[in-house]
């Protein structure tokens, strides 16, 4: 059975397919599993065992639906739910199905305040596009494989930095992998796509200053702009490695660390995919909306008590309220002892 599973974006959600994808290849007799996503996203699922084949969206549907049609799908598995990928679903005129995206019991939520979510996390919801095949979620959580040049030793011979730009915190502009992977070490995401999902850039200054254990600070090349704009600089524990590492480079960092700190962005997805100990941490979001990290050790912070939160379904470009305390105001002093307690006594 030749079976198509459409998730178009971003990180987090392509890796919070996994489990779909797992059972399929495992439940579904002589399975071959084949997945369209965005270009960006395909390194996620090259080295998955579970997937056959990986298309990448071309820039118009006509030109991506001339390369499926090509493939005679028996079923096509929608868990992206949005105009385009029922189009696709659609013109391939065969059996699918997609799942419920809860966005009015989100609007609803936002609106009134009052929590009206099913409870169930999305990953839950996305076997409903598969429920007709028999397939059920398995206990195994998500999964993330990496290339075979980003494991074992040959990951700690690979040069970070290529770019030869200095690193916050570290003299030179190249570092050998190895090198930041020798001792335990924490990974702190600096960014999200949107900006009321991030951390604030004071409070990260805090935390590397609180936290006492070598630090990687993960994110892209707007994070790094970000941080040199507001003149940010670390003491020498603190490697900043934003925009200096491949998608697979930044799991590979995530996939060693002791612990993962992480706004509601694609890295805490990496965190859960490698099973490592992560503190999560809520702006415009709330964890109840259904993507929170799945089945690892978590502990997450969010603004209970603010009459404003959440504000967003996925956030924004700033807060509407303008004083962002679902962020400022999270316990910060707390958070760095947990994370030095953590490492000290090696509890979660």
């Amino acid at each position: 059975m030749k079976i198509l599973v459409i998730r178009l974006s971003s990180i987090g959600d392509v890796l919070l397919t996994t489990p779909l994808l797992r059972c399929l290849k495992k439940q579904v007799t002589g399975a071959e599993v084949h997945f369209l996503t965005k270009e960006g996203n395909s390194p996620l699922l090259q080295n998955n065992p579970y997937v056959d084949r990986v298309y990448t969206l071309q820039p118009s549907v006509r030109e991506t639906l001339q390369m499926l049609k090509k493939e005679h799908y028996d079923y096509v598995a929608d868990l992206h739910n949005n105009r385009r990928s029922r189009r696709i679903r659609i013109a391939l005129h065969t059996k699918g199905a997609t799942y419920r995206k809860e966005n009015f019991h989100k609007f609803m939520f936002i609106l009134t305040k009052r929590n009206v979510m099913s409870g169930r996390h999305v990953v839950e919801r996305y076997f409903d596009a598969v429920r007709t095949l028999g397939v059920v979620l398995d206990d195994e959580g998500l999964e993330c494989y990496l290339p075979p040049s980003l494991q074992d030793d040959r990951f700690l011979t690979t040069t970070i930095g290529e770019g030869g730009q200095r690193m916050s915190g570290r003299s030179g502009g190249q570092v050998r992998a190895g090198e930041l992977v020798a001792h335990p070490y924490i990974v702190i995401a600096c960014g999200a796509q949107h900006a009321t999902k991030r951390i604030p850039l004071d409070k990260l200054r805090f935390l590397c200053t609180a936290i006492r254990k070598p630090i990687i600070l993960l994110g892209d090349a707007g994070d790094a702009e970000r941080m040199e704009d507001w003149g940010l600089h670390f003491q020498p524990h603190v490697t900043n490695l934003c925009g200096k590492t491949t998608l697979m480079q930044t799991a590979a960092f995530v996939s060693r660390a002791a612990l993962v700190v992480t706004p509601d962005t694609g890295i805490m997805h990496l965190a859960a995919a490698f099973h490592r100990p992560t503190i999560s941490l809520w702006g415009a979001t709330h964890p109840d909306f259904g993507f929170s990290a799945f089945r690892t050790v978590h502990a997450k912070f969010y603004a209970e008590q603010l009459k404003c939160h959440p504000c967003s379904r996925m956030g924004g470009r700033r807060c509407p309220h303008k004083h962002f305390r679902c962020m400022h105001e999270h316990p910060w002093s707390h958070i760095a002892r947990h994370i030095n307690e953590h490492l000290d006594n090696g509890k979660s």
